[in-house]
């Protein structure tokens, strides 16, 4: 907002007369005043503000059964055998001055429990005076807490479901580690602690540790013994201290992490939402007010000023203004696809064309291929002609999809918590293209997340899917009436109904898109973002500063999307980074000093030796905590990854001419793209000028064996050999003659160096398979070494020596040397198939009425069902929830 208004009152100042442009001034100095007002009120309310809930409470001789009848009163059921004291009892003084805590097991009616920490005021009998506050520090909605154990600071319970207990929760109430501040500036610190007193009422917050069982029990104890946890499960005996001491192989810790806190008007946000007397529809309102008013403004600055947004595409994208249009789309890869028909007339210069990023030294690219990304902007709103909205696109078979959930969002129904970290595995980090923003925050639809196969949070019926599947793909489409993840799902993550699905606007037709409170009939006008799949199986992300959904769907429309989702919205929590990662020092120069506004580029955390440029997606793009997806991040969020293509770095010798070691893609049987083979000759020795060697790449993604697709490459009988080549699912792979495995031998060898080896195999990077042949009829004791080399160059790490060169024919019909191949019975086909890409996902599910979907989507996550109250003792305060036997359908 403050944004938009600054650039509102520059505006006002250049084209308005005198006396306007004096009250636009002080407007911007009011506008000013006012950017640290959220952060102001917020410490002012968390510090001030009493709590609202905070009751004197009638006598009691038992400070436990006090706290249950307080608990009571506020709708929850406990036991005062589940109340815990933590901290003495004050002296008479200290009564007044200080409150005493306790930790405790509760539940609603029908709900799972969770635990609680409760500060109250005691008298120096150790009468109950006052509860001042409650804090749940589990927080499950879907899973039962239990057997709460405590000694001193330290807290221990289990989590439960189905009848087996599966992790194991352990609290050090006397604070977080110092240790995992590190991170943080002293104002994120700052940040933190006040996030921390709102959250537990301790501005030190609460050491978190949480273990996973493996197998998970049926019995399980807990215990404290000497500065230790002591935990019995179904026999097996575990011992945790500042590590696992004892029974490492039946647990697992799972990593917590402390991210960086927002800017301090996002963080202001969260924490006003989160006081339980103002809320989440309050905050809607206040919002949809102000983006409302800030709309009303720049529409009347826009018509007396007859800005069309002309300038403010040139701010945003500055020296990309000047990238290469793309005026036609390559017949062989279908990329980029036509440009997007400008709605508004006359055009902006540009509006709607393709921009290719393949010269940018923040985007890393693959050789001899098409940009991985092009970029635009249009204009889909007649009476805002000021009002953009940008567009990145990119081809899946060249880009891949992935999630990760955030530290803190999206809200687990089971505690688990995200790293919030692009994994830190070379081989990922370095092919890193970019990181946008995910979905709305839990508390806004807790719509479904899983990331590596580990969910956060389970589907929700037709809700818009974004997947990464297990072959690579990303995948679109709308979630059936049914919670199962299938197997071939390895991350999704959904939020609310389809904005686009088939060209079709809206078509579950939705009332409520976000920012405002849901029954307002007008849609607020801020930052929002969306991801969609084209026609053409292309993907693209949409980023607009001052719009409402309508006009967002209608961008995606412009864009040929087949399927569109609404992401999150509001600046800063939305946006999109490029990132350029490599060894320390092998990065490009960038050409010009780097404009902090939007670019940036440092050393990449916990991963020594490697840094990393970064660029915004827009030079104004209002994204928190910049760079913020090449660090730990809090929300969830996606990034994007460039896949290994062929061709491969060319090959390069000492003494080889230039034409030695480049690779050939053209005129072999690719049908289609990405491509399937790629050859390669190299003269590996300058002193050995007769001998070369002749190299076939091969690219797993695009074939299979014996498939109905045309032939690309067929393979003679295979030899015997200590060692095996075989083709599966997962691609190639060399392992021992009689490994598990019924794909069959498409050749063999040995997997070490052996004298008179005439040919070689590897596996490099991305699966790729290497061949190297020496083109000599005979062979000598050095081809062993010139092959390796050779492997050496394509960083093959398998490999295997074959003392006979492969029957190899390009399509069955020509062998490497281009010579013609007799057909025999005996070979083995490899077909194209088609690569991971762009697809539809649940293309079957139905569209169907907002009576239908809405009361799916409205309900609560379970993953089992609700406890029961223990036998004998149901409706009364004591009573305890039983487990639960199964599993139930939300």
């Amino acid at each position: 907002m403050v944004t938009a208004g600054s650039r509102l009152i520059r505006t006002m100042k250049s084209l308005l007369p005198r006396q306007a442009a004096a009250l636009a001034g002080a407007l911007g100095g009011r506008l000013r005043f006012a950017q640290p007002l959220p952060f102001v009120f917020a410490a002012a309310w968390l510090a001030c503000r009493p709590p609202a809930e905070a009751r004197t409470l009638p006598f009691e001789a038992d400070p436990a059964n006090a706290l249950v009848t307080a608990l009571g009163q506020r709708g929850l059921v406990a036991a005062a055998s589940d109340v815990h004291w933590i901290d003495a009892t004050a002296s008479t003084l200290g009564s007044r001055l200080r409150t005493s805590r306790a930790i405790l097991r509760a539940h609603a009616s029908s709900e799972p429990a969770d635990v609680y920490l409760a500060t109250v005021r005691l008298s120096p009998e150790g009468r109950v005076l006052q509860l001042d506050g409650l804090f749940n520090v589990s927080d499950t909605s879907a899973v039962d807490e239990r057997d709460l154990t405590v000694q001193g600071e330290q807290a221990a319970w289990v989590i439960s479901g189905g009848g087996r207990t599966y992790s194991v929760q352990l609290l050090d109430l006397s604070g977080e580690p110092a240790s995992d501040l590190t991170d943080l500036s002293r104002l994120q610190r700052i940040q933190h602690g006040l996030t921390n007193l709102q959250q537990t009422g301790q501005r030190r917050g609460i050491g978190r540790r949480a273990f996973k069982l493996d197998p998970a029990a049926e019995k399980v104890r807990l215990s404290f013994g000497a500065r230790a946890l002591l935990i019995d499960a179904d026999g097996r005996k575990i011992k945790i201290a500042d590590r696992v001491l004892e029974g490492e192989r039946f647990v697992s810790e799972q990593e917590r992490f402390v991210a960086r806190p927002g800017n301090l008007v996002t963080w202001a946000v969260d924490r006003v939402r989160a006081l339980p007397w103002f809320g989440s529809d309050r905050m809607q309102a206040v919002k949809a007010v102000a983006f409302a008013g800030l709309d009303w403004v720049e529409r009347v600055v826009g018509s007396v000023t007859g800005d069309d947004g002309s300038e403010r595409v040139k701010k945003e994208l500055g020296d990309l203004i000047n990238a290469p249009v793309s005026e036609y789309t390559d017949p062989e890869t279908g990329f980029p696809p036509p440009p997007m028909a400008p709605m508004l007339s006359p055009a902006l210069d540009g509006e709607g064309k393709w921009r290719a990023l393949d010269k940018d030294p923040f985007v890393l690219t693959n050789p001899d291929a098409p940009a991985p990304f092009v970029t635009s902007f249009i204009r889909t709103d007649q009476k805002r002609a000021y009002s953009q909205i940008f567009v990145t696109l990119w081809d899946p078979r060249q880009v891949a999809l992935h999630t990760v959930s955030g530290t803190v969002e999206p809200k687990s129904a089971t505690g688990e918590t995200g790293t919030g970290l692009v994994p830190r595995d070379p081989a990922v980090i370095s092919r890193l293209l970019a990181g946008f923003n995910g979905g709305f925050q839990a508390t806004h639809g807790e719509f479904g997340m899983m990331a590596d196969g580990i969910v956060y949070l389970p589907p929700k019926p037709y809700g818009a899917t974004v997947a990464e599947l297990s072959d690579g793909s990303s995948a679109f489409g709308t979630w059936p009436n049914d919670e199962t993840v299938p197997d071939t799902v390895v991350s999704f993550r959904q939020n609310m109904t389809p904005l686009v699905m088939d060209g079709q606007i809206n078509p579950y037709k939705r009332a409520w898109w976000g920012g405002v409170p849901p029954g307002w009939t007008d849609e607020a006008r801020t930052v929002r973002s969306g991801v969609c799949l084209t026609k053409e199986g292309f993907a693209a992300y949409f980023y607009g500063s001052s719009i409402d959904a309508d006009h967002l769907a209608l961008a995606m429309q412009a864009a040929r999307c087949s399927y569109g989702i609404h992401l999150d919205m509001n600046p800063g929590h939305t946006g999109l980074e490029f990132y350029r990662v490599a060894k320390t020092g092998s990065l490009p120069e960038v050409g010009h000093k780097l404009d902090p506004q939007w670019e940036t580029q440092g050393d990449v955390r916990d991963l020594p030796g490697y840094q990393f440029l970064g660029r915004r997606m827009l030079r104004y793009m209002g994204l928190m905590n910049f760079p913020r997806y090449i660090n730990r991040e809090s929300r969830d969020f996606f990034y994007l990854t460039l896949r290994h293509l062929l061709p491969p770095q060319p090959l390069h010798f000492e003494g080889a001419t230039t034409a030695d070691g480049k690779w050939t893609v053209k005129g072999l049987p690719q049908h289609g793209f990405p491509f399937a083979i790629a050859t390669a000759t190299v003269l590996p020795d300058g002193t050995r000028p007769e001998t070369k060697v002749r190299v076939l790449a091969v690219d797993p993604k695009t074939i299979e064996l014996g498939g109905k697709g045309k032939v690309v490459l067929s393979v003679g009988p295979a030899a015997k050999g200590s060692h095996t080549l075989r083709l599966g699912a997962a691609g190639f792979e060399i392992a021992a003659d009689g490994a598990p495995g019924n794909e069959p031998v498409l050749a063999a060898g040995s997997d070490k160096p052996e004298a008179g080896s005439v040919a070689a195999l590897g596996i490099g990077p991305g699966g790729m398979l290497y061949y190297a042949v020496v083109s000599v009829a005979r062979a000598q004791p050095r081809d062993t070494e010139l092959l390796a080399r050779v492997l050496d160059q394509t960083q093959a790490s398998r490999r295997l020596f074959l003392s006979a060169p492969l029957e190899l024919a390009l399509g069955g019909e020509r062998d490497l040397a281009g010579h013609p191949v007799a057909a025999r019975s005996d070979t083995r086909l490899l077909t194209r198939r088609a690569a991971p890409g762009g697809r539809r996902l649940f293309d079957s599910t139905p569209i169907v009425p907002p009576s239908v979907w809405y009361p799916l989507q409205a309900k609560r996550v379970r993953y089992f069902r609700k406890p029961k109250p223990a036998e004998g003792a149901a409706g009364s305060p004591g009573a305890t929830p039983a487990a639960a036997p199964s599993p139930e359908t939300p």
